[in-house]
């Protein structure tokens, strides 16, 4: 019992020494997998509270080959000392250095859900220095993939689904990383959490931003280690441990964050408050303190550092106005294309329950302005309303910025993106009734009247009155008149011109995105049978037919696709209401007799009026 206490004391000593210098190439040799045999015993470093670096107890179990892939071996050992009899595994404790007789090994970074003693997983130091080699490989326009080519397709229903099945089988896993937040409402965590956790990140509600009033820790193996997602008037920082630093290069965590990668995120130091501890997941409570460099990589086996480095991060300004009030917020988010996404969506849903109401009748009118780079500026607006017209206004205003952000045809970087949502405690909605026109009889060169019946929410029908003009070009036949709702429309449009909505490149995309109309927009178009095609997404309508039989002649698979319906003439009428439904009347012209009739299941007056 003596000797072994005396071998402890004489590892931590001897680690203390070699610490005392850090920054330093030589601040500690390191041991690789081989040399480590069962029984080994040393210490690991971590910050349990405030600043002060701690040490604990490390007893080698083995090595397991090969066990986080091809060639990606993991140290097993278990833990012992300080708070962890209590704790286990705590979530912020990945990157502790680990030292047997002075020499670095690793770190710790993995473990098991509901183990009953901390035995985890120490990824090797030697696959962590790897990252200190990799180029900073910094793009101009900065914006950061995930692994994989194409938008996460991962619900909520099958990460739920992955952590049980994890838990049951007995699934080693990543310590989760506490992601730290403020200024984000409570109301947003279910979601974020399930979303987060296929990052292996758990979200902890408060100090998420910079507080410059805690003192502030010196960077060294054992030191906590922040790096922010997003700062300014909402903050969300993760923080885990420093394994090893050389001058100004470091590396921590012992697993990824995103694996994105090379990236560029701020690097922070950061505060311990305290630990919780847990049956399921003892977490630290902690909050960043002050930026020092960037995070430029993001690998399997740990992130990379550098100090004194800038990061950049996307600019978003967040507007909310109602009646006497107007409340503006400013953020910073990290530029990525799966996660970036959903932390805006959840900083819009902050900002309107902060400056508004969660739930209840609503319209909300949206815009989005974005700079986009090497491209022109686009803008959106919108308005939404009803009892779901606040997520149905959150979901539309930031869905465009997500559809750029995760295309999958080219890397796009929004250089900054404006949200202004305006709040009415009122539903202005209403429901296209019936329609009907001035006339039964129709001939070229008509101005057709038309009356739409509007039922609004909780209130008495409402009349509309529009017209549109019948082609003089169209001598005889039965022309399609539809009035809809900008939904209705878009259903419809899908349908007719197929090409339209089968975009092949960012452009297609961004003109698909500019042509939807808000859904305060009546519609009304005149449609004839005649044929056309769809051209590299572009419509061409009512062409000759030896035109058709050319473009129908291209060898291009995607190129072109006809359309058997062209529309001969249009009219938008902006409206008071968020419109639902449509009326559809099939006018005969320059034929004998009515030429009048209504689509099925609809109703309308058809008496010219006296």
């Amino acid at each position: 019992m003596i000797s072994c206490s005396l071998k402890r004391f004489r590892n931590s000593l001897l680690v203390l020494i070699l610490m005392s210098a850090p920054g330093r190439a030589d601040v500690a040799p390191t041991m690789g997998v081989d040399a480590l045999t069962r029984g080994m015993r040393g210490i690991g470093r971590n910050v349990f509270h405030g600043t002060q670096i701690d040490s604990f107890q490390v007893e080698i179990l083995g090595v397991l080959h090969s066990a986080l892939g091809p060639k990606s071996d993991m140290i097993l050992a278990r833990l012992s000392g300080a708070p962890l009899e209590k704790t286990g595994g705590i979530a912020g404790m990945s990157g502790s250095p680990v030292y047997i007789d002075g020499n670095l090994i690793g770190a710790v970074a993995y473990g098991w859900s509901f183990s009953i003693e901390p035995i985890m997983g120490i990824t090797p130091i030697s696959e962590m220095l790897d990252i200190l080699d990799r180029p900073d490989v910094i793009f101009s326009s900065q914006v950061e993939d995930l692994v994989y080519p194409y938008p996460s397709q991962v619900t909520e229903e099958s990460i739920s689904q992955d952590v049980l099945t994890g838990l049951e089988a007995g699934q080693m896993n990543p310590v989760r990383t506490p992601v730290y937040l403020s200024g984000f409402s409570s109301a947003i965590l279910p979601r974020l959490r399930d979303r987060l956790a296929s990052f292996g990140l758990m979200p902890v509600q408060g100090g998420g931003g910079l507080d410059a009033s805690l003192p502030e820790a010196t960077l060294e193996p054992g030191s906590a280690l922040g790096v922010q997602l997003v700062r300014g008037d909402f903050n969300m920082t993760a923080i885990g441990t420093l394994t090893h630093i050389d001058g100004n290069r470091l590396v921590g965590f012992g697993h990824s964050m995103f694996l994105s990668g090379s990236t560029r995120l701020p690097m922070t130091t950061a505060f311990i408050h305290d630990i919780i501890a847990s049956q399921f997941q003892s977490i630290k409570l902690g909050s960043a303190v002050k930026q020092v460099g960037a995070i430029t990589q993001d690998r399997a086996s740990g992130i990379g550092g550098v100090i004194g480095e800038k990061a950049d991060m996307m600019p978003i300004d967040i507007t909310v106005r109602s009646v006497g009030r107007i409340q503006n917020y400013k953020i910073e988010v990290l530029k990525n294309r799966d996660l970036g996404p959903v932390l805006i969506q959840s900083a819009v849903v902050s900002s309107l329950i902060s400056a508004e109401k969660a739930r209840g009748d609503v319209t909300v009118r949206t815009s989005l302005k974005m700079k986009v780079r090497g491209r022109p500026d686009v803008a959106f607006e919108n308005v939404f309303a009803g009892a779901r017209g606040l997520g149905e206004g959150v979901l539309g205003v930031t869905r465009p910025m997500q559809l750029l952000l995760q295309n999958p045809f080219e890397r796009v970087e929004v250089e900054t993106a404006s949200f202004e949502l305006e709040v009415a405690e009122n539903v202005k909605a209403a429901l296209i009734e019936s329609i009907t026109l001035d006339r039964s009889r129709f001939k070229p060169g008509d101005d057709v009247g038309i009356e739409l019946r509007l039922r609004p929410y909780l209130s008495e029908s409402t009349t509309l009155k529009t017209s549109v003009v019948i082609p003089r070009h169209i001598r005889k036949g039965v022309l399609t008149l539809r009035a809809s709702s900008a939904r209705s429309h878009s259903g419809q449009e899908s349908k007719r011109i197929p090409g339209e909505y089968r975009v092949s490149d960012v452009d297609g995309l961004i003109r698909m995105l500019e042509r939807q109309h808000r859904k305060d927009e009546l519609i009304v178009e005149l449609l004839a049978n005649r044929a056309g095609a769809t051209v590299g997404g572009r419509e061409m309508s009512s062409l000759p037919p030896s035109v058709i039989g050319a473009i129908r002649g291209s060898r291009k698979s995607d190129s072109v696709r006809p359309v058997s319906q062209s529309v001969v003439a249009n009219s938008i009428l902006e409206t008071p209401y968020v419109l639902a439904g449509q009326q559809t009347v099939f006018i005969s012209v320059g034929l004998d007799g009515s030429g009048l009739r209504f689509g099925s299941g609809q109703t309308g007056n058809t008496q010219k009026k006296k």
